[in-house]
Order: structure tokens, then sequence, then C-alpha cells
């Protein structure tokens, strides 16, 4: 049995409010985030506890896709205002 689970949290007025799941991956939880600024929290043996590197990168993955594609799309996005300002001035 896994001693480590997931839950998508939030804060609202100070407090931190969550899912009821126990989520089995990062990537479940997050998929549970219901509102903006939403986050998987860990659970560790009973202890609440931020994620580590690894867990941090499966929900960048899981939030915000391939840094590959971010990155490439980034310049592609860069190259399009530039030429678009060179056309405008």
């Amino acid at each position: 049995m896994n001693d480590i689970y997931y839950f998508a949290a939030y804060t609202d007025s100070g407090c931190l409010v969550g899912c009821d799941h126990e989520h089995a991956t990062v990537v479940s939880a997050t998929a549970c985030i219901s509102c903006a600024g939403g986050y998987p929290i860990a659970v560790d043996h009973g202890v609440l506890r931020a994620l580590n590197d690894a867990e941090e990168a499966e929900f960048q993955e899981a939030m915000y896709g391939s840094q590959e594609v971010v990155k490439r799309n980034s310049r592609e996005y860069s190259l399009l205002v530039r030429v678009h300002w060179k056309l405008l001035g």
C-alpha cells in the first residue's frame, strides 16, 4: 500500500480547502483542480508536504504541457510580433 497521495487544494479566506479525494498521482490531483490558484498537495504518511522536484515537474507538464512546445511557441510568437511591428511601423 502506498502511503503517499495527493489532493487538489486552494485557499479561501485564509483556510486551506481541497477536494475530498486521495489521488494516486499528481496528474489525477491536477485534473481535480476546480478554481484559479489551485495546486496539488502531497500527503506523505499522513503529513502534508510540498511537491518534490519530480512531482512539481509532473504538475507543470499536466498544467502547461511540454516545455519544448512552450519554448518553441514563444520563439514563434516573438518572431510574429516583430514582423507585425515592422509592418505597422
